[in-house]
């Protein structure tokens, strides 16, 4: 909690010498409630319609509480990532996505389930985050650091 009051510090000095800082560490508690609370408003939704197509009442507390652990869940999980790395980048993006999905898993009573939803949202989520991504900013040229051109590429970028 230090460190993060200490970044606060030092962003709110660098703000006010003119200077500008690129990520400001947001609190993973109230991304988690506002997750949560908007969550719990689609699990309200999604509850009526279900107790209104079957003609009878199924019950309200396990959509509302799904929809809003879920919302919770990666909220908090990506914030915590974000403030690690000082960025929201696609890994923290992905975190988030792995930790809902291992939850709806865990809900299902199967690890084999909770491990596969981690795995599929997670690439889902960071797939999305990474396309999405303005080709012209910071966090694309970081990401194209990784796949470097092969020696091949390269000879025949300097032939033409």
């Amino acid at each position: 909690m230090a460190d993060f009051a200490q970044y606060k510090a030092t962003a709110a000095q660098a703000a006010a010498a003119g200077g500008s800082t690129t990520y400001q560490p947001a609190s993973p508690v109230a991304a988690a409630f506002n997750s949560a609370t908007t969550g719990a408003l689609g699990g309200v939704i999604a509850a009526g319609l279900r107790n209104s197509l079957t003609g009878r009442s199924l019950g309200w507390a396990l959509p509302i509480g799904a929809f809003a652990a879920v919302g919770g869940v990666y909220a908090f999980s990506e914030q915590v990532v974000a403030n690690i790395q000082a960025e929201s980048n696609v890994t923290s993006v992905a975190a988030g996505a792995c930790s809902a999905g291992f939850l709806l898993g865990i809900g299902a009573r199967s690890l084999p389930v909770a491990v596969g939803a981690c795995g599929f949202l997670g690439a889902a989520a960071g797939l999305h985050k990474f396309v999405s991504t303005p080709a012209g900013s910071e966090q694309h040229s970081e990401s194209k650091k990784f796949f470097k051109p092969t020696a091949v590429l390269e000879q025949l970028k300097q032939q033409q």
